[in-house]
């Protein structure tokens, strides 16, 4: 996210931040932990935005912290990095990006030992039971799926409401399958819109539309305000 981009959003006005729902986001976690099959997943997208978690990352593209609690791992192999890396995981379960994540270290250590090299994640005699391969990939799918559900994207009015950047992303790729040629940023009726272009295989250019979550662009402007009290200090 470049300065310009974060500097649009401290011109917008401050929507009205929800009560802490961390207590009831984390029983809904912890029941699609138990029982992925019959787990909420569209209420749990819904919630996260509205919880400390969300907020604690500061600007929530998450896809800049997930990396950096895997890396502690593969890096320290210790039992406090894992213990991290799961509380991470649990209190960002409505993190798309999170799963796919976790996901991917699971394929990569697994497929390391099957090729009889060093694996990457630490394993204290259990195995690495810490991550659930079937259940990261069903709750990335899920959650992709809940986002596609919200519209079409052919509009303002028929938007789909992303809660994190990294969901427009994953959306176009997986479903669309095209590149983005560009994007611009527009308000309207009182809400926030990504608009990205795209170039469609063998046919024309066409926009589709992404209602950005309230505090999505709340987390947006609490770290570009961050950032200039952070580049005013001596």
């Amino acid at each position: 996210m470049n300065r310009l981009f974060l500097a649009f959003f401290l011109l917008l006005a401050s929507p009205v931040f929800a009560a802490d729902k961390d207590a009831e986001y984390l029983a809904l976690v912890d029941a699609a932990i138990k029982d992925p099959a019959t787990a909420k997943w569209c209420e749990i997208r819904d919630m996260y935005p509205s919880t400390s978690f969300y907020r604690a990352l500061g600007n929530p593209l998450v896809s800049t912290k997930v990396p950096e609690m895997g890396k502690r791992m593969l890096m320290e192999k210790s039992e406090a990095s894992v213990s991290a890396f799961m509380r991470f995981s649990r209190e960002n379960f409505g993190s798309l990006n999170a799963h796919r994540y976790a996901a991917y270290l699971y394929k990569w250590h697994m497929e390391l030992a099957l090729q009889g090299m060093e694996k990457v994640l630490p394993d204290f005699g259990d195995g690495i039971g810490y991550i659930d391969f079937k259940l990261e990939t069903k709750a990335a799918r899920e959650l992709l799926k809940c986002m596609a559900a919200s519209g079409d994207g052919k509009g303002f009015t028929t938007a789909y409401h992303a809660v994190t950047f990294e969901e427009e992303r994953l959306l176009i790729e997986q479903y669309f399958h095209v590149d983005v040629e560009n994007g611009a940023i527009k308000k309207e009726g009182g809400k926030v819109y990504s608009i990205v272009n795209v170039q469609i295989p063998g046919g024309t250019k066409t926009d589709i539309y992404f209602r950005l979550d309230d505090q999505l662009i709340e987390g947006i402007k609490d770290a570009a305000a961050k950032e200039k009290e952070k580049a005013a200090q001596p």
